[in-house]
């Protein structure tokens, strides 16, 4: 079926099941297998998010089977929301909307052309506003990419009848399905875990120049100050969108 994240004979995901990778030397089991060659030409910070996250965001966008002229709403600005919106392009929709309660990171996706434009709850009802954009309708697409209650809800609110949800933030908690409001809208969900296999797919569009994912990169340092990354990033300091880990320094 293609669903190589449920294969029958997997057994092991890097931090989870074995050993994860940040640490100054890591064994890749069956590497033959399961790595893939950078191209030349490209270097590494050309592919450093194929594998995750770039891949989520396609996933989602292709789950959330855009149409061209759509006009897509994806809930979340981070790096994983802006991997949304990058590859949504693709399918050529007539705008992108960013949508987030981090004004930074907002500006950041119009300014970087990422996103057409962008909506702030803060600032107001946001399903209305893009209900107001469409005539009425609502987006066509919507994709989730927070894992939270909040975000869930507006992506749920904001789609038109007849419309599709795609949600590739991963849940903590339980979330509540009303399902009388879904089905009077014709409302189609789809969610799961991304399709690694489609890295060389990724790499290609790399190559080919219609992918580039490198302005999300806002920080760089060593192994060795890998706490202070998880301190910057997980506490949104200095708009860090991405720190990337570089070798460790002797």
């Amino acid at each position: 079926r293609g669903i190589y994240s449920h294969c029958t004979t997997g057994s092991w995901i890097f931090g989870y099941m074995i050993e994860g990778c940040q640490a100054e030397y890591v064994r890749v089991p069956h590497a033959n297998l399961g790595c893939f060659k950078t191209p030349d030409g490209l270097t590494d910070d050309d592919v450093l998010l194929v594998g995750d996250i770039l891949s989520t965001g396609y996933f989602g966008a292709e789950n959330a089977q855009i149409e061209p002229g759509d006009t897509v709403a994806v809930m979340g600005s981070g790096p994983v929301g802006m991997c949304a919106m990058m590859t949504a392009k693709l399918w050529g929709p007539a705008r992108i909307i960013a949508v987030d309660m981090n004004q930074s990171r907002l500006d950041f996706a119009v300014k970087n052309g990422i996103a057409d434009m962008a909506l702030n709850p803060a600032n107001g009802n946001v399903p209305d506003q893009i209900r107001d954009l469409t005539g009425g309708r609502g987006a066509d697409r919507t994709i989730e990419a927070v894992g939270a209650k909040g975000t869930y809800e507006l992506a749920l609110d904001a789609v038109r009848p007849g419309g599709n949800v795609s949600l590739i933030g991963v849940f903590e908690k339980p979330q509540e399905l009303k399902m009388n409001e879904l089905w009077i809208k014709n409302i189609k969900i789809s969610m799961g875990l991304v399709n690694a296999n489609i890295i060389p797919e990724l790499i290609n569009l790399i190559q080919a120049g219609k992918l580039d994912t490198k302005c999300l990169y806002t920080h760089r340092k060593p192994l060795n100050d890998l706490l202070e990354g998880y301190d910057v990033f997980g506490g949104k300091k200095d708009n860090c969108l991405k720190w990337i880990v570089t070798p460790y320094e002797r």
